[in-house]
């Protein structure tokens, strides 16, 4: 008798799935789609290209132009030179906006061997001036600079020292390794109200938790930004941050609000102390080289306009109120020693406002020509005023 045959055993479901010539083809896109995304990540993951320049939003393409630093987090690469157009200011990052309230920004921007703002490698300056974005003046052409027109004024050399997206630890680190040594008779310090306690804390947070390879590569890579642009690209509407401001051309002008107006939290509180230890030690370095250190007290664009503004009821801004941020580090910069120059450029900037001149971009929130215009015309007559005394 003939053994009756076994039947086929049958084909476990996860084999019967990769031999489907669907599955196959799947499997064949996604590799495809996989090495693809690998070869455009590649250049990130080693690098040598950032895709927030490529693809960020508008002045994203700082990233390309730094170095990295243990201290400093990041500086300017030595002699780099960019320019560029761009429309739309930093309001445009988050909210949008009528294409007629852009401003066209342009820029060409030379750097020293040290990676500062200036055109000549300087060996000596009578003044140097240290701060954050608002110095470096990055969309401002370089003869508008408030450095440059300290310069005219005072018949000196003035070195610009500052850099985009420092607080006043970088600060710190910048007069001991770039200011001291061009051995200035006056440290102007700009103070920026609207960013300079948020970058206290961030740099605390930064240097006891370093970012990691992985981390790094993630902030500059395509998928992040392609994912950010795809997913999280909705904006709000600018109306929610804006007031209109009577220009003296008796033309309106749509004045756009990025950082907001709050009550001062214990955090803000805690960073001001902070900042007054950060100006104890940049007083005791300056005072033992012999310079004069000026606090220059930068005050946020909604603190000089609000009052100039009519704000329609859609409007969150009129519901800011105005906090007392200028008394409090006024106060902790003069406990200090009664040697440390102050200046507060609000009330300029306000008189300015007051004449219907915007001394602020109206889409963004760092000065126009004009505001730095303000501030080296108010410093100069500072140091005039402290030579007569």
């Amino acid at each position: 008798m003939t053994p009756k045959a076994s039947p086929p055993e049958p084909i476990a479901w996860p084999a019967r799935i990769l031999k489907s010539a669907t599955t196959r083809r799947i499997l064949l896109v996604v590799a495809s789609f996989v090495f693809a995304l690998s070869l455009i990540e590649f250049p990130a993951l080693i690098n040598v290209l950032d895709y927030r320049v490529i693809l960020g939003e508008n002045f994203a393409w700082w990233p390309a132009n730094n170095r990295n630093d243990p201290e400093l987090i990041h500086i300017r690469r030595p002699y780099v030179h960019f320019s560029g157009e761009t429309r739309g200011g930093g309001i445009t990052a988050g909210f949008r906006i009528p294409q007629s309230d852009m401003t066209f920004y342009r820029w060409d921007v030379k750097c020293d061997h040290n990676g500062f703002r200036n055109d000549v490698d300087l060996k000596s300056a009578d003044i140097i001036v240290i701060g954050d974005s608002m110095v470096e003046g990055l969309t401002v052409p370089t003869p508008e600079l408030t450095t440059s027109l300290l310069a005219q004024l005072q018949g000196k050399v003035v070195a610009n020292l500052g850099q985009s997206a420092y607080g006043p630890q970088q600060e710190l680190v910048v007069l001991k390794r770039y200011g001291l040594p061009l051995h200035p008779r006056n440290i102007i310090w700009m103070f920026s109200e609207s960013t300079d306690l948020n970058d206290v804390v961030y740099y605390d947070r930064v240097m006891n938790n370093p970012p990691d390879f992985l981390h790094a590569f993630w902030a500059r890579s395509f998928t992040k930004i392609a994912w950010v642009e795809l997913f999280h690209g909705s904006k709000k509407d600018g109306a929610v941050r804006a007031g209109v401001f009577e220009a003296s051309d008796s033309k309106p002008v749509t004045a756009y609000f990025i950082t907001r107006s709050l009550p001062l939290t214990k955090q803000n509180l805690g960073a001001i102390d902070e900042t007054a230890q950060i100006i104890a030690e940049a007083h005791r370095l300056s005072a033992a080289q012999g310079a004069r250190l000026i606090f220059v007290f930068v005050p946020d664009k909604f603190r000089i306009l609000h009052e100039f503004c009519k704000f329609s009821e859609e409007s969150e801004c009129r519901y800011w109120p105005m906090n007392d941020m200028p008394v409090r580090v006024e106060k902790a910069v003069r406990s200090i020693s009664p040697d440390i120059g102050y200046l507060d450029l609000t009330s300029k900037l306000v008189d300015t406002a007051r004449t219907g001149v915007l001394p602020y971009y109206s889409d963004d929130e760092h000065w126009s020509p004009v505001g730095h215009k303000v501030a080296a015309e108010a410093i100069n007559s500072y140091l005039l005023s402290m030579e007569n005394q």
